[in-house]
């Protein structure tokens, strides 16, 4: 029988990305890393020449217009953890992943938006001294998400 108090699942993207580049190398690690689906807001690329694994094609994914378009279609039940440089954010290494999230990661030249970060139900970043490449972000975050950590 399905406890759907300890079921798991998490999407992954990226909200105005700007290289097709990075989509497809998060794309590749979100894959591998066991996530549900994932996603674009704003700029859509549907195929990358570095998802080799064609995860596109292999779990779901979704694109949305607008922030809010994308925050209206959020799973019910499901908390937002926007990854940014913010002094309100938790750290990385003790945040506790909630069971049902969908991680939002933002453009290297701009982060997530404000009204994004408004929204996240929890923002977390991690030790380094400037923001780095969105893919490389997202696969830390979804590296950590594995671990053997308390889930919230």
């Amino acid at each position: 029988m399905n406890d759907n108090f300890v079921t798991e699942y998490f999407g992954i993207g990226i909200q105005n990305g700007k290289t097709p580049e990075n989509l497809g190398v998060l794309w590749r690690t979100a894959q591998n890393l066991g996530a549900s689906y994932i996603f674009t807001i704003g700029n859509r690329y549907a195929k990358q020449a570095c998802d080799t694994h064609n995860a596109v094609k292999s779990i779901p994914y979704f694109h949305y217009e607008s922030f809010d378009d994308f925050y209206k279609n959020l799973p019910k039940g499901a908390r937002l953890v926007g990854v940014e440089l913010d002094e309100n954010a938790s750290d990385l290494e003790t945040f506790n992943h909630p069971r049902r999230c969908v991680y939002l990661l933002g453009a290297e030249d701009n982060g997530l938006t404000k009204k994004a970060i408004e929204k996240c139900h929890y923002l977390v970043k991690f030790k380094s001294e400037k923001s780095l490449n969105v893919s490389v972000a997202g696969s830390i975050v979804l590296y950590d998400r594995g671990l053997n950590k308390p889930r919230s």
